[in-house]
């Protein structure tokens, strides 16, 4: 199933001429935090760089397929842009970036997918690491590790904490997901981003 895998894992680069020389904690809670930088950059030596910069946990998003090549989609309230969004299921892998490894990952896209959706990788099934992306690497150091789950079945109940109200699993053929996402009515970065990294691995 998923033991055993192996995959690049994202690093910040702190060498050849990244080089921070001021860094401030601005503000700080269990979620976020925010730093105000001076940064030399391998093309900027003379002068280093301010930049606000908030920093988030690193996530998971995945594309769940079922036997039948049906795509799992939930639709989650989203606060911050006050919109109920059609995507796939995600979360944020619970410990620092330092201590994040190929098993911590994995651990997480399972986890994730079972507590919101109610899937769970069937007995032959495969976890296929599709890479990350960054979702705004203009002010966030946020990553966001990428993968396909198929095949997938319901083995519960979705499992959602208490900060989450997210729909009933809803199943989407490969034309009807290319058809909402062209329309727009799926807008999120990590469904797009794991669409666009499925299209150019020819596997949806």
């Amino acid at each position: 199933m998923s033991q055993g895998v192996t995959f690049p894992l994202f690093h910040e680069q702190t060498r050849d001429g990244w080089d921070c020389i001021r860094e401030e904690r601005l503000f700080e809670n269990p979620h976020v935090s925010v730093d105000q930088v001076e940064t030399l950059t391998p093309n900027r030596r003379e002068k280093a760089v301010r930049w606000l910069i908030v920093n988030r946990k690193a996530a998971v998003a995945i594309a769940p397929v079922t036997e039948k090549g049906e795509y799992v989609l939930i639709e989650q309230e989203r606060i911050p842009v006050r919109q109920s969004c059609i995507e796939f299921p995600a979360g944020q892998i619970d410990c620092a970036v330092s201590d994040i490894t190929c098993e911590r990952v994995i651990e997480t896209a399972l986890r994730e997918l079972k507590e919101e959706t109610g899937y769970a990788l069937a007995a032959e099934g495969k976890l296929t690491p599709l890479g990350w992306f960054l979702p705004s690497q203009g002010f966030t150091d946020e990553h966001v590790y990428l993968f396909r789950a198929e095949p997938v079945c319901v083995v519960s109940r979705p499992e959602l904490d208490g900060s989450e109200h997210i729909s009933p699993a809803r199943l989407v053929g490969s034309e009807e997901l290319r058809r909402m996402i062209a329309d727009n009515e799926i807008t999120n970065a990590l469904t797009l981003a794991l669409y666009a990294r499925m299209a150019a691995m020819g596997t949806l």
